[in-house]
């Protein structure tokens, strides 16, 4: 009688396990079906870049650390015509020292790459009202210190 019992159990694990699998490969499937007939393309996000979709000209301020001073008082104004001023005082060192040039828009619209007078290049991510510096690798630096604010 308890072998009955224990043949019967097992065989019910069996069917609940395969009905289980089941279940889990449609969704699976279900899932694959759905990401292959979502496409962007290369256009679509251009469309909705930070240059195309933000006003991003204007003038953002910041304190950005400094290794061997309080901080850099930062203010840089991009203009439309794709140039920029940026204004830097060195927190109890002196300043301010202003710099013009040019910048340049990367393919996809959302980075500005600013180009100074000595070949020098800073780049900076364009989001909603800020502006965030980025490493020379194109990385975002971490913290809210490496954010200039409209």
């Amino acid at each position: 009688m308890k072998q009955k019992i224990l043949i019967l159990f097992a065989l019910l694990a069996v069917v609940f396990s395969s009905c289980k699998k089941e279940k889990t490969e449609d969704k699976s499937e279900e899932r694959i079906e759905e990401s292959d007939s979502i496409v962007i393309s290369e256009e679509s996000l251009k469309e909705h870049s930070a240059k195309n979709a933000l006003d991003w000209a204007g003038e953002y301020k910041g304190i950005v650390p400094c290794e061997d001073c309080d901080g850099v008082e930062t203010a840089l104004i991009l203009n439309e015509d794709l140039t920029f001023t940026q204004s830097l005082t060195y927190i109890g060192k002196g300043g301010p020292y202003d710099s013009n040039g040019s910048f340049t828009w990367d393919d996809m619209g959302n980075v500005v790459s600013l180009e100074f007078e000595d070949g020098s290049i800073a780049k900076y991510f364009v989001g909603e009202n800020k502006l965030f510096l980025l490493d020379d690798y194109g990385n975002r630096l971490e913290g809210d210190d490496y954010v200039l604010r409209k």
